[in-house]
């Protein structure tokens, strides 16, 4: 794992070296091993056709070999071609060995080489042949004008961020590299924060700065040097060849399945310093560890965290940890962390450089902060709700028709009653769905399904945020996300339409993000085996009735895995990795409007309206609403608005 950074430019009047340098200072968070830098051309190498001046940087965080070999940014042999490359590529010693067969010839033995080897071998195609995850740019100096390749792996692992402006290019692992080069903008984003507040995300590929936007997962950018325009295009999809749902029989499917996942576990084991895995007994953490154990020589290392504070009892995941731990023999560890102050984790808004409010993150860093003092490199089960129906709103799906159908105001007329008469309450989020069912009634499906899923609706918006009412003039409405992605997956199988939209959208903007950036805060390497693009493209040939049925969420994964996973698991309810976010809001989170948004601030700031944010807290305070999702959205807002100024001054 890296950071990577770097800039292609003509402007000579800036010191770009001393910047990218810059740059790394503040990435080294994500490569703590090592750090270079290049400039190209070399010092004495003539600039080809007047090509633009271009520096990468590389900040490492030393998985595969260990050696100086591994240094980057890397060159050919003939110095040629350079590449700075963040990630992980499972299939390199296939790849290796394939190069090889062809007359290349390594250096080292790590993938970086691999990537660029096969760069050199088969150019831009390179990329549909790379199983990983990873961030990379080449640079290539062997045509006269030269030429730049920026990619970014198939589910947006790794994150890619890139800004133009005039005639340099720069990009960066994370925004806050940009800003070190001086290429972050002041001007927000109107549009993106716009759709922030519906999501409590913002939804790539846009960002919350003007004019920056984030590399897509699956895409790549070319950028010729002659004609300083960059051109971004998808490579790989899990649509193309999709079929119409056909399946094999169930037992074949599981059969298929269980294949594909074991493989893609043990080639996600290869690692020269200490692995583990996070453990929490749930189906898809307790089928990684069983399939690692069998292939880990040794015993294998993983991980429990256990919180202590109010309100977090249903996090205790060791019972269901501990019965896999004691099945396969892992070296186990429960790891104790306190998150009875819970404002410690606004402080974790650098991490994200942009408004971030899914409070997970910050279990999400608790965790990795405390595995990284035992292993560098760390096995997730993520993306297996995604793939295989884990989440409870998909067993609304079935309805969802039914619901298009009545007048939209018998929707609302039930919602505002139940709103009055039936209180909502955190540990019972049946009500709440409920009640945004009703809210759904007579709407489009993709609004219906922005209800059931994310948080303040357009109307709510423009309440909350009316000072802004100029420009907020024009703005489209946030389901667009989800329409567009619901219109590209051509299933006629609704639950794999929203299977697709999720995985672009929930999945690589906010699951993803937040793990990337909450791990490598403290330098661990995290990895997704479950998101295998051979295994992305299987799922959405699978019909969603074979992932759930009958309220049966992971049918075909539990088939496919019944004899690895201990019955009282197996039976047991999906809990979700939430934190009691609705009680730390009303006895600790919500002193932050008393003590930093008094209505003075709110005035000046010019964001929110006053009498429409005191009602947001007032419901929730009253038990009417469970607003701490969309009042804690606020807070990050203004945690990052209050940075935004500062940097603007």
């Amino acid at each position: 794992m890296c950071g990577i950074i770097g800039v292609l430019s003509r402007d000579e009047r800036r010191d770009w070296p001393a910047l990218v340098e810059r740059g790394l200072g503040v990435l080294a968070h994500r490569g703590p091993d090592d750090r270079g830098l290049a400039v190209i051309p070399e010092a004495g190498a003539p600039r080809a056709g007047g090509a633009p001046l271009a520096v990468l940087g590389n900040v490492r965080l030393a998985i595969l070999d260990l050696s100086p070999k591994g240094h980057m940014p890397m060159p050919s042999p003939d110095r040629r071609v350079w590449i700075t490359y963040n990630g992980e590529l499972y299939n390199f010693p296939d790849l290796k060995a394939e190069l090889e067969a062809r007359g290349r010839r390594f250096a080292s033995s790590g993938d970086t080489e691999v990537v660029l080897q096969a760069y050199l071998e088969w150019g831009d195609d390179c990329l549909e042949r790379l199983n990983g995850m990873f961030a990379f740019a080449v640079v290539d100096h062997r045509e006269a004008s030269g030429r730049c390749l920026i990619a970014r792996d198939p589910l947006g692992i790794k994150p890619c961020y890139w800004v133009q402006r005039g005639g340099t290019l720069a990009f960066a692992s994370e925004l806050k590299g940009l800003a070190a080069l001086g290429m972050l903008a002041d001007e927000p984003d109107w549009q993106a924060l716009w759709d922030y507040f519906t999501y409590l995300y913002v939804p790539g590929p846009a960002t919350a700065y003007a004019g920056v936007r984030e590399l897509p997962p699956a895409h790549c950018l070319a950028w010729d040097f002659r004609e300083e325009a960059p051109r971004c295009r998808r490579y790989w999809s899990p649509l193309p060849g999709s079929g119409d749902g056909e399946a094999a029989p169930p037992e074949e499917a599981a059969a298929e399945l269980r294949a594909l996942v074991t493989d893609a576990v043990r080639r996600q084991l290869v690692s020269d310093v200490p692995l583990g895995v996070f453990l929490s007994g749930g189906i898809d953490s307790t089928i990684v560890t069983a399939v690692a154990a069998e292939a880990t020589p040794g015993r294998l290392k993983t991980f429990t965290v256990t919180f202590e504070g109010e309100g977090v009892a249903p996090l205790d995941d060791r019972p269901h940890a501990r019965r896999v731990s004691e099945r396969y023999g892992t070296e186990h560890t429960e790891l104790l962390v306190d998150v009875s102050d819970p404002d410690r984790m606004l402080e974790l808004i650098s991490a994200f450089d942009q408004p971030f409010a899914n409070p997970t993150f910050y279990l999400s860093y608790l965790i990795s902060a405390v595995t990284r003092e035992h292993v560098t490199v760390a096995l997730s089960g993520a993306g297996g709700d995604e793939l295989f129906g884990g989440y409870p709103r998909y067993r609304a799906l079935p309805y969802a028709g039914a619901l298009r159908r009545l007048p939209a105001l018998l929707g609302r007329l039930g919602a505002a009653a139940a709103g009055r008469l039936v209180p909502e309450d955190p540990d019972e989020p049946g009500r709440r769905r409920a009640k945004l069912l009703l809210r759904g009634v007579g709407l489009p499906f993709a609004e219906q399904y922005l209800l059931w899923t994310y948080y303040l609706s357009e109307r709510e918006k423009r309440r909350l945020l009316a000072p802004l009412a100029a420009r907020l003039d024009g703005l489209l409405p946030s389901s667009r996300h989800i329409e567009r992605r619901l219109e590209e997956a051509r299933f006629p199988d609704l639950g794999n339409r929203v299977q697709y939209a999720d995985l672009e959208t929930f999945l690589a903007d906010n699951i993803l993000a937040y793990t990337d950036r909450t791990s490598m805060a403290v330098s661990l390497e995290v990895r997704v085996p479950l998101l295998d693009p051979r295994l992305v493209e299987w799922s959405f040939r699978l019909p969603f009735k074979e992932k759930l049925s009958g309220g049966a969420s992971k049918r075909i994964l539990r088939r496919a895995f019944a004899d690895l996973i201990p019955q009282e698991n197996l039976e047991a309810p999906k809990r979700g990795f939430c934190p009691p976010l609705a009680t730390w809001m009303a006895r600790t989170l919500d002193r932050y409007f008393d003590d930093r948004m008094g209505r003075a601030y709110v005035a000046r700031q010019g964001v929110f309206d006053w009498d429409a944010l005191q009602a947001l807290r007032r419901a929730h305070r009253r038990g009417r609403r469970d607003n701490s999702m969309e009042l804690f959205g606020v807070i990050m807002f203004d945690v990052w608005w209050r940075r935004l100024a500062r940097a603007a001054a």
